[in-house]
């Protein structure tokens, strides 16, 4: 911390003002209260900041020079103090010496020794006319932080990566979305509502159910009517009248027995045909147009892989084989 402010010649003044933690100065017009900061701006700067006028050691020395020599200075807390002196030479020019602790040296280490102590001066007027980043900057070399300002820039610069990460994710999901959105608008979905799909479907199930009984029944008729006439036949080969004991050839009922136009495997045959009683089906071409109706509901419903469609075709299948074989 600076503990005093001193000057020799500096406006015609010669001033040694003690200094603590906070200092208010105070006084008449011309007592010399803001040559005690120009001072201090000289000190350190080189320059008088604020004043316009240029940083050679020749105008300095003519705007607030005295005589030959002019003198400015500053006292630490530890003793030990910083000076930077002008000094016309005979030929006209003026030199700058630096000294500290009383001792001179070059002007790089007295630069170096300012920057140690953190002694720095702010000129206003020339930071308000900065851009904003370059005033961020000049606060930090005015008042540097305690912590790390190389890591904390490395932070910032490994935040914004990732920020950039997070930013290029935020764009590849929004094409994904489009993407989604363009699939489920080319997307052909049955016509209806579900409840009137669901319901079309259990219509068809109905109806394939329905063709099936019919199905059973024909099968149980046809083979009550094969049973009929194989029992004719044998009744019709026993031996009567005067031949009786004659061998006669009988004709076999397996030749008599019409062939059936399908199978259906492990069905169990209907009460009409346990009954013995025949029951009158419709004919075999309006079961295929029973069949194929509902494997046509199917198909509109979109059951385009279930297993009641194959069941279906091969259904009709077996009965067009069955139909041809008949007519055969």
């Amino acid at each position: 911390m600076i503990t005093r402010i001193f000057a020799q010649g500096f406006k015609g003044l010669d001033f040694d003002q003690p200094l603590a933690l906070r200092t208010l100065i105070m006084g008449r017009v011309g007592s010399g209260k803001s040559s005690r900061s120009l001072a201090l701006a000289l000190l350190v700067t080189g320059g008088l900041p604020g004043t316009g006028i240029a940083r050679t050691n020749a105008e300095i020395f003519k705007a607030v020079g005295n005589g030959d020599s002019l003198t400015v200075g500053v006292e630490f807390d530890d003793g030990v103090t910083l000076e930077r002196s002008y000094k016309r030479k005979k030929n006209g020019a003026v030199g700058c010496e630096y000294r500290n602790a009383g001792e001179s040296v070059p002007k790089n280490l007295f630069e170096v020794e300012l920057d140690r102590r953190g002694v720095s001066i702010a000129d206003v007027s020339a930071f308000l006319a900065l851009s904003d980043a370059k005033k961020v900057d000049e606060l930090f070399r005015l008042f540097p932080p305690a912590g790390d300002v190389r890591g904390l820039n490395a932070s910032i610069l490994r935040a914004r990566e990732h920020i950039s990460k997070i930013e290029g994710d935020i764009r590849a999901k929004e094409q994904s979305c489009q993407g989604i959105a363009m699939s489920i608008a080319e997307l052909k979905l049955p016509a209806g509502s579900l409840p009137e799909v669901q319901a079309e479907i259990a219509t068809a199930e109905r109806e394939y159910q329905t063709a099936r009984d019919d199905m059973v029944r024909e099968q149980a008729r046809l083979e009550h009517e094969a049973a009929a006439c194989a029992a004719r036949d044998q009744r019709a080969g026993e031996p009567t009248g005067p031949g009786v004991g004659q061998q006669l050839p009988l004709r076999s009922a397996a030749r008599r027995q019409p062939p059936l136009p399908f199978s259906l495997s492990g069905q169990e045959p209907s009460r009409a045909r346990q009954n013995g009683a025949q029951v009158q089906a419709p004919p075999m071409n309006t079961e295929v147009l029973a069949l194929e109706r509902v494997l046509s509901a199917l198909e509109r419903a979109g059951c385009e892989g279930c297993a009641a469609r194959m069941v279906l075709k091969r259904e009709i299948k077996l009965l067009r084989t069955a139909q041809e074989a008949v007519n055969g």
